[in-house]
């Protein structure tokens, strides 16, 4: 009688301990899965829940820059405007510092407007760090107050987390927010205007036009092994300025367009190693861009009342290996 309540015992407990394991099992389950969730919906989902939806208009504002000038959004109705919410003492603000000052060389002449807004409250360490540590040359401005203790601006913009980023529409309204600058970058390219040029009397002007712009780039432009193998094709458009004298200076690129491989090699790869090289074939051809346009020579200046003036101008450069 006491051998079979032992057995007894035994089996229960691992009966026990099977359903004890299934429990663990199906909440650790629940837990990946929720995560899973998350990171799929991006960051957005956990710090942006509560930031001002698209189409509501962006709060006015008055905010000093270091120099005690006054900005206010006002100001800058009919262009986009990036709104960048950071600190000095953030360490992710700092970790996306060079991403955003690559968005605001690509989409500043397209007329996108850049309003940096930080939570500092030393304004030595705020200035040390936007403008001699990392050279953030957009509008900077703050309270110089404590974030989410004394400061308004992020109770209007209902700011939970920094960095935190809005897009505010040439209507005054919000188009995005978000926390995440990649985010920001596509819906940029989605929605920015051309590159702008100068508006001068007479445009400036290439020997022998545009038949004579193609030929130029062709001839000169470089083509890596892998480009060639993959058959990469690119369209750069890069902003320049033609200077009184028919000289090019501070080529870049603003837009790059219709990046594809189209060889066999190419197709059979995977998603990812095809990126891969679309991305190494993108860095060297934007490379080649800036470097052969800044090399052009044979421009006619414009000229404004019949002389000649610095203007800025733009061209499309194709590459196909």
């Amino acid at each position: 009688m006491e051998e079979k309540e032992k057995k007894t015992g035994t089996v229960m407990k691992r009966i026990f301990l099977a359903a004890a394991c299934l429990l663990f099992m199906a909440a650790a389950t629940a837990s990946a899965q929720t995560t899973d969730t998350v990171q799929a919906a991006g960051l957005d989902a956990r710090y942006a829940v509560n930031m001002l939806k698209p189409g509501t208009p962006a709060p006015e504002f008055k905010l000093k820059t270091y120099d005690g000038k006054d900005i206010r959004l006002s100001q800058y109705r009919g262009s986009y405007v990036v709104l960048d919410f950071w600190a000095s003492w953030c360490p992710d603000c700092r970790r996306d510092i060079p991403a955003m000052k690559a968005l605001y060389e690509q989409f500043r002449d397209h007329g996108v407007q850049f309003i940096g807004i930080s939570f500092d409250t030393d304004r030595d360490a705020w200035a040390k760090t936007y403008w001699d540590r990392y050279q953030m040359h957009w509008i900077q401005v703050s309270e110089l107050k404590k974030f989410r203790k004394a400061t308004v601006i992020d109770r209007l913009y209902k700011i939970d987390w920094i960095p935190s980023m809005y897009l505010v529409g040439p209507d005054g309204r919000i188009v995005m927010g978000t926390v995440e600058i990649n985010k920001l970058k596509e819906k940029l390219e989605t929605v920015a205007p051309a590159p702008q040029t100068s508006r001068t009397d007479v445009l400036p002007s290439f020997d022998g036009g545009q038949e004579a712009v193609a030929g130029y780039f062709a001839q000169r432009q470089h083509h890596t092994i892998q480009s060639i193998r993959s058959k990469v094709h690119a369209e750069m458009t890069v902003v320049f300025n033609v200077e009184m004298d028919g000289s090019v200076t501070g080529a870049r690129v603003v837009r790059v367009e219709n990046v594809q491989g189209t060889s066999k090699h190419f197709l059979k790869m995977d998603a990812a190693k095809q990126k891969r090289v679309l991305d190494n074939c993108t860095e060297f051809y934007k490379n080649q861009a800036v470097r052969l346009t800044n090399a052009m020579p044979k421009w006619k200046p414009a000229e404004q009342k019949g002389r000649p003036v610095q203007s800025r101008a733009s061209l499309t450069i194709v590459f196909q290996a």
